[in-house]
């Protein structure tokens, strides 16, 4: 019999009386964590993109308010400048003053709503960026739990010792990359 043929047999033989029965328990755990982190990743994607969405729709919000104050400010100009300049004939100078007094009192609320859109938006584009590193983090994760299942899988075909060391270093690895994605 060959060296090789008798190795094979010898490792059959352990499997077969219990020797290698922590490997499918161990990747069936390591596969479950691979599930979840993987799972934890996509969720976090998705409330990226709905943060980075409503960002959007938030600084479209604070243009479009800027814009109507800019032209609420504009005529509050046109009003004014013709009230200085004397143009207006006397029947309507009345309803000028009320024009001004009336553009005068919108703007500034309109500044105010503004800006607080455009904190919003700020503040949800924040979010969008901690949620996509979590992600990011989270993904690395699932893809060490994912090389770890296969190292725990090739030791039981080849019998190494260094396999499995290298997988529970992936493992620890993938563990704290998982758990750093949860809670950063």
């Amino acid at each position: 019999m060959s060296k090789a043929f008798e190795d094979a047999t010898e490792r059959a033989k352990s499997a077969h009386e219990g020797g290698s029965r922590w490997v499918p328990v161990a990747a069936a755990v390591l596969a479950v964590l691979a599930a979840v982190s993987g799972f934890l990743a996509n969720v976090r994607a998705t409330q990226s993109l709905i943060a980075k969405n409503d960002s959007i729709v938030a600084t479209t919000r604070a243009s479009d308010t800027y814009n109507e104050y800019q032209a609420e400010r504009l005529k509050f100009a046109i009003v004014e400048t013709a009230l200085e300049a004397g143009t207006a004939p006397p029947s309507n100078a009345a309803k000028l003053r009320a024009t001004a007094a009336r553009e005068a009192t919108k703007a500034p609320p309109l500044m105010t709503l503004a800006q607080s859109f455009e904190h919003r938006a700020d503040d949800l584009d924040a979010k969008s960026e901690h949620l996509l590193s979590q992600h990011e983090t989270l993904e690395i994760a699932s893809t060490l739990f994912e090389v770890s299942i296969v190292l725990v899988s090739v030791t039981a075909l080849v019998g190494s010792r260094v396999l499995p060391i290298a997988a529970g270093i992936a493992s620890a690895v993938g563990a704290l990359a998982f758990a750093l994605g949860l809670l950063r």
